[in-house]
């Protein structure tokens, strides 16, 4: 038996059989060129490619993960779209007529050092990113596969031990059998361990040796809370491992137990806990007895998998076989939000300079009419087959919903000149996503039958913080005073109209916010599925009355830590008593 330690990258405990996962350095070396402008042509072409690959990294993650998982991916693109950046590192190549990876490799040393400089853990783990993507991008012009060989062939309740592992790597490794990671480097503010988290996997990063300590094929049992592993365990370690797993599965069973039934507080207050949904793979894994419906069904996973527009037939069937999939429970299909992070060859999109503020979403589809009546028209006709409605993104002004009306009315109208099977009375909702939406709210509650709050945008455009900006991500935060307030003002807006609210995005599911959300009059929550259950026990444990009490306090906090450490001490009173 030996025992490492570490620091706690990610909750948990888990045991298995140890893969030791060797360096795959690439070769750097410094040359001359005759022809400069050749070697810019490979980097521009490499950068297109690895762009590619990360925008399936960012898909596979947005599916597995979630938006915010996604979003490091989204940042690694917009990293490898700095042309400041490269502008530099082509103006080295064609003055010193050196080799495109050693002017990438000296531009990257140059600014990951910066980073490695900085007193903050955070911007420091940033250098790591800045690492990533220039080696990758290496890899790509050298035509070297980066493969990890992480695989079934392996076996099975696999521990990956590294000297560090890329988001990409963490991404592409089979969930099935990775039960724990181990890395020598990387913080505990690196994304591999906000992949880990989300994941639900147990890490431990700075486990200096751990390489040479560990062979493959070891047993090895990690302790993520305490940031200690175990290698090649005795019997009274087993045993020990095993009575902690144990307390661990017997709170899960407590989750478990609730994942089935509705969701209702100790003073009966009932909250919805749905799911999010839209990609292939979770509507093949969807369980309708395990959520009480789908809170957001993302369309543009739809248009993602085509190399053209989806016709009205291909959506309709796959509208209509989540409606029956769903047995009666709501399903809310958002119209199409494409732009922004998410742009599409076939679309033609413009490039723009901050796409977040730009042509996206309803922006596209007011303009863009028989693209937008298409989705409208299948979403009408599914609606027969279940309780289906309608969400329009991006809603900022009181114009745009209405002119959104008004295409959904001249779809209904085609439809039933055609005799064709619709829903004539399908609810209407929008996302409310920015603080326009916010300050209007009373009067698109006229308009509507529910709201759902995008938590995620919510907060960026709130905090006027791009979340994918290194540099300002601190100040992206859900418990920002503001934005809990802007949540409570929807809320209250909608209750004076009867319209229903739901929340979507990571917060929904934060485990520290729930009580708020519950105390505000939310009436549906819209996450990943492992949060489910969680979420559920939690309100069955609390009362609304109470937590208004606390609301009215935490709203009354000047401090972002105080909010905080308050709805800490609540989460822990209603998950352990």
């Amino acid at each position: 038996m030996n025992l490492l330690q570490g620091l706690m990258g990610a909750a948990g405990c888990a045991s298995g059989t140890a893969v030791v996962i060797e360096n795959r350095d690439i070769v750097i070396e410094k040359r001359l060129v005759k022809e400069p402008e050749t070697e810019i042509s490979g980097i521009q072409e490499a950068r297109k490619k690895y762009d590619l690959q990360l925008m399936e990294l960012e898909m596979k993650a947005e599916k597995e993960v979630g938006e915010d998982g996604a979003g490091i991916f989204l940042a690694y693109r917009e990293m490898l779209s700095d042309d400041v950046f490269f502008d530099k590192i082509f103006s080295q190549i064609r003055l010193e007529k050196v080799n495109a990876e050693y002017a990438i490799d000296q531009e990257r040393a140059e600014l990951a050092g910066i980073f490695e400089q900085m007193d903050d853990a955070y911007l420091k783990e940033r250098a790591t990113d800045i690492n990533n993507v220039c080696i990758e991008l290496i890899a790509v012009i050298q035509k070297v596969d980066r493969g990890m060989g992480f695989d079934r062939s392996r076996g099975s309740d696999l521990i990956a031990v590294a000297e560090d592992l890329t988001p990409a790597d963490t991404i592409k490794m089979d969930k099935s059998i990775l039960k724990g990671i181990i890395t020598e480097t990387g913080g505990v503010t690196s994304h591999t361990v906000i992949l880990a988290k989300t994941l639900g996997i147990p890490a431990i990063v700075g486990v200096k040796g751990a390489r040479s300590a560990i062979s493959t094929g070891d047993a090895v049992l990690v302790y993520g809370d305490e940031g200690k592993l175990v290698i090649c365990p005795g019997e009274a370690e087993k045993k020990e491992f095993e009575t902690r797993l144990d307390q661990e599965s017997r709170k899960k069973a407590l989750f478990d137990s609730a994942k089935s039934r509705p969701a209702v507080t100790l003073d009966g207050k009932t909250v919805r806990v749905n799911i999010n949904s839209g990609d292939s793979d979770s509507i093949a894994n969807f369980k309708c007895d395990e959520c009480d419906g789908v809170g957001l069904f993302r369309t543009e996973f739809i248009y993602m998998d085509h190399s053209d527009y989806p016709t009205e037939e291909e959506q309709f069937e796959i509208y209509r076989s989540m409606a029956q999939m769903n047995q009666g429970k709501e399903l809310i299909i958002r119209t199409l939000d494409i732009g922004g992070d998410k742009q599409l060859e076939y679309m033609d999109l413009p490039k723009e300079s901050n796409p977040f503020l730009g042509y996206r979403a309803i922006r596209l589809c007011l303009e863009r009419v028989d693209v937008f009546k298409t989705q409208l028209r299948a979403i009408l006709r599914a609606g027969v087959f279940g309780d289906v409605k309608i969400m329009f993104p991006m809603i900022v002004n009181l114009e745009e919903l209405l002119k959104a009306k008004e295409i959904l009315e001249e779809a209904k109208k085609e439809l039933k000149a055609e005799g064709t099977d619709f829903r004539a009375d399908i609810p209407v909702g929008i996302m409310v996503e920015t603080p326009a939406a916010v300050l209007l709210s009373d009067k698109l509650a006229e308009e509507v039958s529910f709201f759902s709050i995008g938590s995620n945008d919510l907060i960026q455009y709130t905090t006027a913080s791009d979340r994918m900006n290194e540099r300002v991500q601190s100040l992206y935060d859900s418990f920002n005073i503001s934005v809990l307030r802007s949540i409570r003002m929807v809320c209250e807006n909608a209750a004076r109209h009867g319209v229903a609210v739901g929340i979507c995005g990571e917060a929904a599911s934060d485990t520290k916010l729930v009580p708020l959300w519950v105390a505000m009059g939310v009436d549906e929550l819209s996450m990943v599925p492992s949060q489910v259950a969680k979420v559920k026990y939690m309100i069955g444990r609390l009362s609304k009355e109470e937590m208004q009490r606390e609301l009215a306090e935490v709203l009354a906090m000047g401090r972002i830590q105080d909010v905080k450490d308050r709805l800490a001490e609540i989460e822990s009173k209603l998950l352990n008593q």
